[in-house]
């Protein structure tokens, strides 16, 4: 399992730095579910839906539990761009350090990556955004540390296993509310 984990986060931190090289965009925070006593443990991941600052934020957030708990998943990685986080959640502060965050979560405990970075202006995409070049920090690793309210929401939301809720019904009003689902067909 750690292989896998080390995989997922790897293609997590690709695909940041790509949105940011080639639209200028930060990664939509995103759920990577995973079911450890399958044969295929990873089971695919959510996206978040499109949110407006403040309460609806923290709200879209927490729904990111929603799946895995219907699907009782028994670990998730979760990934956000801090700064782009706390400002959508309208925290109190001037300005954020810029970094990715990968929380590893299980059932009791959980792993915080943080994956600093400061930008480099680059070019313009190709419809007209600036783009910007990640340079990145060295990693840091925190144990069960406080997390922001809304990921201490959604890691609520998925350990409570809402084990008589149906699967696609789930999933199918998760997408009606815009989130992205992407998931491993079997």
């Amino acid at each position: 399992m750690p292989d896998l984990i080390e995989t997922l986060s790897d293609m997590v931190l690709e695909t940041s730095e790509e949105l940011l090289r080639e639209h200028g965009a930060c990664l939509t925070p995103q759920v990577h579910i995973l079911a450890e006593d399958m044969d295929q443990p990873y089971v695919g991941f959510i996206s978040c839906r499109p949110f407006y600052r403040g309460a609806d934020a923290a709200t879209a957030l927490a729904g990111l539990g929603r799946l895995p708990s219907v699907l009782m998943a028994t670990r998730l990685l979760v990934a956000w761009e801090d700064c782009d986080l706390r400002t959508a959640l309208e925290l109190p502060g001037e300005s954020f350090a810029t970094g990715m965050v990968i929380l590893d979560a299980g059932t009791e405990d959980h792993t915080l990556y943080w994956h600093p970075f400061d930008i480099e202006v680059g070019g313009a995409s190709p419809h007209g955004i600036p783009t910007v070049i990640p340079h990145w920090g060295a990693r840091a690793r925190y144990e069960n540390v406080p997390l922001l309210a809304p990921i201490s929401a959604l890691l609520d939301v998925w350990r409570q296993f809402h084990r008589d809720d149906d699967i696609q019904q789930t999933a199918i009003e998760l997408q009606q509310a815009g989130y992205g689902l992407n998931m491993v067909q079997r």
